[in-house]
C-alpha cells in the first residue's frame, strides 16, 4: 500500500517516468497498471525485458512478516540499483530504544541486535542499506482513514495497554512524499525519521476517532493497564530540514476533526488498492 503511494506520486513528480512494482502474489497488479505502473512478481520470467535491467532509483517497502528471511529480500532488491541516483529502504521507529515517555529524534539510541529479533531484522537490513549507500527512512504508526491503529482500537472491547501511553504516527501519504524527497534530495548511508512530530495518547486516539463522526461503527476499548512503557514523544526538524519536507497532516487530531477524516483512502475517494514490495523506477531518458 504505501508502494503503491510511492509510485503514485513520483509518477506525478515525473509523468514520464518508467516505474516497475514488484509484489509477491499478483493479487494487486490491476490496481498497479490503472496508476502507471509496469508489475511483476518476485518470482518472474527471467526472460522478461526488465529481469535484469537496473534503475537509478528504487524503494523497498515491505514488512519483516512477508518474508522468511528479511535482510536477504533487501540484498536482493539492493542488486537492482545502479548507484546512480538512491535507494530507499523504508524501516520503522520501533528500532528506537527510549519508551520511558522521553523525547526521541534522528539522533536517539536504537536497540543493540540481539535484544528483540523482530527489531533485529530491521537493523540488519538498515545495516544493508546504509553500507551499499541507500538510504533508510525510519517511519512512526502509519495510519489513513480506513487503516491504523484507530481503526484497531474500535474493534477491541479491550487492549492490554495503558490509556496514557503515546504513540507516534505519520499519514501514508506523508511517509509516501518524505519516501520521494528523500529519493530525490537525501544523502547516502543516511537515516531520515518519519512522523507528524504530534504524539498522541491511545485513549486520545479513541476519543478523536469517534469524536471525528466518521466512523459510524465501534465503541472506545478499556485500557486495562495503568503501568508498562508510555512510548516516546517522537519529533523530526532535522529530517525535515535536510529534506525540504513537511507532511500534508500536520496532526492526527487535526486530520481527525478537519475534512471528515477525508483522505484519497476514503471509499468515495480511493480508486486502487495494492502493495508493492519495492519500487525499481526511473526518471525519463531519451531512449525511453
Amino acid at each position: 500500500m504505501l508502494g503503491t503511494k510511492i509510485c503514485q506520486q513520483w509518477l506525478e513528480k515525473f509523468p514520464g517516468a518508467v516505474v516497475v512494482g514488484q509484489t509477491n502474489t499478483d493479487t494487486s497488479h490491476a490496481g498497479l497498471v490503472s496508476v502507471g505502473v509496469a508489475p511483476r512478481v518476485k518470482a518472474f520470467d527471467a526472460d522478461e525485458p526488465s529481469a535484469n535491467r537496473t534503475f537509478p532509483y528504487v524503494v523497498f517497502s515491505a514488512p519483516p512478516s512477508g518474508s522468511e528471511d528479511y535482510v536477504a529480500e533487501v540484498r536482493s532488491a539492493l542488486k537492482y540499483w545502479n548507484k546512480e541516483g538512491a535507494f530507499v529502504f523504508t524501516s520503522s521507529s520501533a528500532v528506537y530504544a527510549n519508551e520511558a515517555g522521553e523525547a526521541c529524534d534522528e539522533t536517539s539510541k536504537v536497540y543493540e541486535v540481539g535484544e528483540s529479533p523482530r527489531v533485529d531484522r530491521l537493523l540488519l537490513a538498515e545495516s544493508a542499506v546504509l553500507d551499499a549507500g541507500g538510504l533508510v527512512c525510519r517511519l512512526a504508526g502509519l495510519y489513513h482513514s480506513e487503516r491504523g491503529a484507530h481503526k484497531y482500537f474500535l474493534k477491541a472491547p479491550s487492549l492490554d495497554s495503558r490509556a496514557d501511553a503515546l504513540v507516534n504516527l505519520i499519514h501514508y501519504e506523508d511517509a509516501a512524499s518524505l519516501c520521494v524527497a528523500a529519493l530525490n534530495s537525501g544523502s547516502s548511508s543516511t537515516v531520515y525519521l518519519g512522523t507528524d512530530g504530534v504524539p498522541v495518547t491511545r485513549g486520545d486516539i479513541a476519543t478523536l476517532t469517534l469524536a471525528s463522526g466518521a466512523y459510524a461503527d465501534g465503541a472506545a476499548p478499556v485500557f486495562t493497564k495503568t503501568d508498562g512503557p508510555l512510548g516516546r514523544a517522537m519529533s523530526n526538524p532535522w529530517t525535515r530540514a535536510q529534506l525540504n519536507w513537511q507532511p500534508r497532516y500536520a496532526s492526527f487530531k487535526e486530520f481527525m476533526t478537519s475534512g471528515d477524516a477525508l483522505d484519497s483512502y476514503s471509499p468515495r475517494n480511493m480508486t486502487t488498492k495494492s502493495s508493492v514490495g519495492f519500487v525499481p523506477s526511473g526518471r525519463p531518458h531519451s531512449d525511453a
